[in-house]
């Protein structure tokens, strides 16, 4: 289940909310693509032998859509030739509605893609302009039906919500327009504001503050609860999906499995240690990513912490006999903190797993926090 990670770094404007590394310097898009087709050429040996079969190739951003289909095309030439591809690989891209047209579209198909994420946030106009978006959502139903109608079957969407100005009727509303489309994947996210974005700037302002936590798990909920009515498994706290078509990516991460990222400020991870590349766009394109990047070996208690934010976050938690195989000497410790809080009905266990219940997910960050060992 490894995969590779594509950092498409350019935006042509700044979200209000976003804090992903980007630039908006769109005319440095060809020396780019040099640099991160030398990049892929030269770890395609990053991938054990043991996990040299690549299931999943993911381009994120930033706005890979950005990318001519012809550029696009180069990366995965690399790719297809450099690395041992799944005759079944989800290869997935997220996209803008305002990038995309019948001819994009249709570039992506003969490409290969076979999975689509599409960034909607927010289906009524004042969200998109309040977030700093560059489509409306004209452009958002207008370019769902277009994927469609190009052939796509496995096509997703974000919506972002917990929004300050908003409320639960509104973004319920979010849900019914999604409803319209055979969609197979939501991603939906709360907003946090952070601190080096235009809505950081704000609320040190003290134009704009957070919802209150109450309001914030009575969304949660309620996205769960209709999500699930409409045919959604949600299983991972930001994720739904229909007909079993988790994000392999994604899962791959949670899972703990082996990942190459390519491009500046890109995440590595190899079983052992983390790589990171530089979230430097000038010194990746004069010096290329050797330059910046930087790895570290993960300790016993690093791996254990990393199992327990990833897997708890998932609806299925984590299987405690692969977690006993791995970290032997952590668990008399894990399982006595583990034992106040299924006491207090928020964590279950049932059939070797441990998981979040009803009640304890929506705070799960939290319990996760207590279980690290430091």
């Amino acid at each position: 289940m490894a995969g590779i990670y594509i950092h498409v770094p350019f935006c042509k404007t700044r979200c209000h909310y976003c804090d992903f590394f980007k630039s908006t310097k769109v005319q440095y898009r060809n020396q780019f693509l040099g640099q991160l087709l030398k990049e892929l050429e030269e770890r395609s040996d990053f991938f054990s032998k043991s996990e040299k079969v690549i299931h999943s190739v993911y381009f994120g951003g930033g706005t890979p859509s950005l990318l001519a289909v012809e550029q696009l095309e180069e990366v995965l030439n690399v790719i297809r030739k450099e690395y041992s591809l799944a005759d079944d690989t989800e290869f997935t891209i997220e996209v803008n509605p305002d990038d995309l047209d019948a001819e994009y579209l249709s570039g992506l198909r003969s490409l290969g893609f076979n999975r689509i994420s599409l960034g909607i946030q927010s289906f009524f106009d004042e969200d998109l302009k309040k977030m700093g978006r560059r489509h409306n959502s004209i452009q958002s139903r207008n370019v769902i039906e277009q994927t469609f109608a190009a052939g796509f079957e496995n096509v997703g969407i974000d919506l972002i919500y917990g929004l300050p100005w908003s409320d639960q009727e509104k973004f319920l509303q979010n849900l019914i327009v999604m409803n319209q489309y055979p969609l197979k994947h939501l991603s939906a996210y709360h907003l946090t504001i952070e601190p080096n974005t235009q809505f950081g700037r704000d609320k040190k302002r003290k134009k704009l503050s957070e919802i209150e936590e109450e309001q914030s798990e009575q969304l949660f909920w309620m996205l769960h609860d209709e999500a699930e009515k409409l045919g959604f498994e949600h299983y991972e706290i930001s994720n739904f999906c229909r007909d079993g078509l988790y994000s392999r990516h994604n899962t791959s991460y949670w899972t703990g499995k082996s990942y190459l990222g390519a491009g500046p400020g890109a995440h590595s991870f190899d079983g052992i240690r983390r790589f990171w590349n530089k979230s430097d766009l000038h010194q990746y394109l004069e010096s290329g990513y050797q330059s910046g990047v930087s790895n570290e070996i993960l300790t016993e208690n690093d791996r254990f912490n990393e199992c327990l934010m990833l897997g708890l976050r998932t609806r299925k938690g984590i299987d405690l006999e692969d977690l006993k195989a791995n970290h032997f000497g952590l668990m008399s410790q894990f399982e006595n903190n583990i034992q106040k809080w299924t006491e207090r009905g928020l964590l279950q266990q049932e059939c070797g797993r441990i998981f979040g219940t009803r009640k304890g997910w929506f705070l799960i960050d939290g319990i996760i926090e207590d279980l690290f060992e430091v």
